[in-house]
C-alpha cells in the first residue's frame, strides 16, 4: 500500500532557498543523505511488520508515520534505524579515506538526529524509552537535565566557533 503524502509549504520555501544559497554537489549530497536516513526507518518499518502510513515533507524535516508496533523495541529499532545508516555510512566512507561533504553530511545527520530533542529521532526515543515506566517522573527529571545540558555544550560549542571566526 502505498502511504499518504503531505507535502507542507515550508518544505517547499526550504527547498527554494537551499537551491539559492548552495551549490549542486552540496545539495545533492544533502538529499542523498536524508534519503539514506529515511530508507533506514523505511527498512525497519518492514523489517518489524509496522508499516509506513503517512509521509510529511516539511521544512524542518521528514515525518513517517508508521502503523501500530507490537514491542516498544520494534518502535525503538525503527526510530534508530535512520541515524544509524547515516553513521554507518560516516564510518565506511571514512575507514576508504573519503572526505567529502557526503561523509561529514552523514555524520552531521546521524549526530544531530540522536540529540534528545522534541521532533528528533533522539527525542523520540527518548521520550518511548521514559514514558510508562515505572520511575517515569524521576526518569523525566534526568531526561530535562540531560536536555539542559546537551543544550548547553552545544551552544558553548558553537558560541566558542564562533567566537574563533568573528572576534
Amino acid at each position: 500500500m502505498i502511504p499518504e503524502t503531505e507535502i507542507r509549504f515550508s518544505f517547499l520555501l526550504f527547498n527554494a532557498l537551499l537551491f539559492m544559497m548552495c551549490d549542486i554537489r552540496h545539495i545533492t549530497a544533502f538529499y542523498t543523505v536524508c534519503t539514506l536516513h529515511e530508507l533506514g526507518h523505511a527498512a525497519a518499518t518492514l523489517l518489524t511488520g509496522a508499516g509506513v502510513r503517512r509521509i510529511i515533507l516539511s521544512g524542518f524535516g521528514i515525518v513517517m508515520e508508521t502503523g501500530g508496533c507490537r514491542r516498544v523495541t520494534d518502535h525503538a529499532a525503527i526510530l534508530a534505524a535512520g541515524p544509524a545508516v547515516n553513521l554507518i555510512l560516516w564510518a565506511l566512507l571514512t575507514s576508504i579515506g573519503y572526505k567529502g561533504c557526503l561523509s561529514w553530511l552523514n555524520l552531521a545527520a546521524g549526530a544531530l538526529n540522536l540529540l534528545p530533542f522534541s521532533g528528533l529521532d533522539g527525542g523520540s526515543l527518548s521520550e518511548l524509552l521514559v514514558s510508562g515506566r515505572m520511575y517515569e517522573r524521576g526518569l523525566r527529571v534526568l531526561l530535562t537535565i540531560f536536555r539542559l545540558l546537551t543544550g548547553a555544550v552545544l551552544a558553548a560549542f558553537l558560541l566558542f566557533r564562533l567566537s574563533d571566526r568573528y572576534f
